[in-house]
């Protein structure tokens, strides 16, 4: 695999990875931007944005957009994160250039017509009536504004249907003003890719992309935790996301960190699932995660159980975490090692998923990552370096959000018991 990048002179940069033997292709455009850069009072802008933005260009309409690609067999698609936004083609090597004109006739031409913007707002509000009858995107905004409290990455990605019902064209055009300029975007090429050819190619669709500094980076993350108990009763279940601080993915021990996620919880033989689940059945779902930005990093518990079971699933998965404190087993070392290097070897036969990885090291770690580099950094962590993780995250303060028929229990106080921290 050979990985490349210039950085244009506006600022714009363009990464390549050629996969031999691939006849695929995926290029995409991420504008380092997302829900972490709306004010309050804008919050779900960012999200919007990206649905409109197939939606018409000066030269062609939402339907021309989607002739052009389906004609090709090639597929389009978008998706806003807290820090990213990020617009996607993804078919044959032999037809990049028209994936890169669209792309950049997207990203520098959109027209944002008011009658779309009116039916899309339908859209969008269906969404999020959509994610009011799901628990785990309630609990996950709620843990959200739990751990980030009056901080944009604790708002919801989606937004207030009052903000949505609310928006203009100008607001989408101040928000391209602020965060879509040369410096905050990167354009990558993979699979059956010519570096020299898509560089080209870049200079001649995205050059309209000004050239203007980007507004100053937000606060960093803090921290808070907390406990959000849900009053809502229309779920059977209780959905809990219980959390503690991480580090940020531009520390070093994130793999470390990460590992203990997927060593404990990680799978149907995690020590987590074999506890919880096998032994007690006190659920059918019950996960441990990790997730990790620039400045923020998160150990994730994720469970959802009748009320009457509550209470022991958390004192039970306190008490796996408690032992992971003291010592993990080499196999469940070994188990999620290999869970990471098997995602590891799939990027690379995925050419959008290696876009992604490639992205998303630039924009947080200021440097291009290569699998083979974050594979050897997994190889070197050892138990030792689990065992630092797990005493170092759970002394920091938890965050709790429950959805559902929550009983009358402090369970913030609860966990804090049970974790030795109260």
């Amino acid at each position: 695999m050979d990985i490349q990048l210039t950085t244009l002179p506006n600022g714009l940069r363009v990464v390549t990875a050629n996969l031999p033997g691939f006849d695929s292709a995926a290029v995409a455009a991420f504008v380092d931007s997302g829900s972490r850069n709306e004010t309050a009072a804008e919050n779900g802008v960012a999200h919007f944005l990206e649905h409109m933005a197939f939606k018409g260009t000066a030269s062609r309409t939402s339907l021309d957009i989607a002739r052009e690609i389906e004609n090709l067999g090639s597929n389009i698609n978008a998706f806003t994160s807290q820090g990213t936004t990020a617009y996607f083609v993804t078919g044959l090597g032999s037809n990049v250039e028209k994936s890169v004109a669209i792309i950049g006739d997207v990203l520098t031409a959109s027209v944002f017509d008011e009658a779309e913007i009116a039916t899309e707002k339908g859209v969008i509000l269906q969404e999020i009536s959509r994610s009011y009858d799901n628990p785990g995107s309630l609990a996950h905004n709620r843990f959200g504004a739990t751990a980030y409290p009056d901080q944009a990455l604790g708002r919801a990605i989606l937004g207030q249907p009052d903000f949505i019902k609310a928006v203009t064209r100008d607001n989408f055009v101040s928000f391209i003003d602020r965060f879509y300029v040369a410096s905050n975007i990167i354009v990558v090429g993979t699979g059956a890719i010519e570096h020299p050819t898509f560089v080209s190619l870049v200079e001649r669709y995205f050059a309209a992309i000004p050239a203007r500094p980007s507004v100053p980076a937000e606060i960093p993350a803090q921290w808070v935790g907390g406990f959000d108990p849900s009053s809502a009763t229309k779920f059977e279940q209780v959905t809990a996301l219980i959390g503690w601080n991480s580090v940020p993915e531009t520390d070093d021990r994130v793999h470390a960190h990460r590992l203990l996620a997927a060593a404990v919880g990680g799978g149907m033989s995690s020590p987590l699932f074999q506890e919880v689940r096998e032994k007690r059945g006190l659920v059918y779902a019950v996960q441990g995660s990790h997730d990790s930005g620039p400045d923020y990093g998160e150990f994730l518990l994720y469970a959802g159980t009748t009320p009457d079971k509550l209470d022991e699933v958390v004192k039970v998965s306190c008490g796996v975490f408690r032992d992971a404190c003291a010592g993990i087993s080499a196999d469940d070392l070994m188990r999620a090692k290999n869970r990471e290097l098997v995602a590891l070897a799939t990027i690379k036969e995925r050419p959008f998923g290696l876009a992604h990885f490639l992205a998303s090291n630039l924009l947080e770690r200021g440097r291009l990552v290569a699998p083979d580099e974050r594979k050897r950094a997994v190889e070197a962590v050892t138990i030792e370096d689990v065992i630092a993780a797990a005493e170092t995250i759970f002394k920091t303060e938890p965050a709790v959000a429950l959805v559902g028929p929550v009983p009358e229990t402090d369970y913030l106080g609860l966990i804090k018991a049970e974790m030795g921290t109260a």
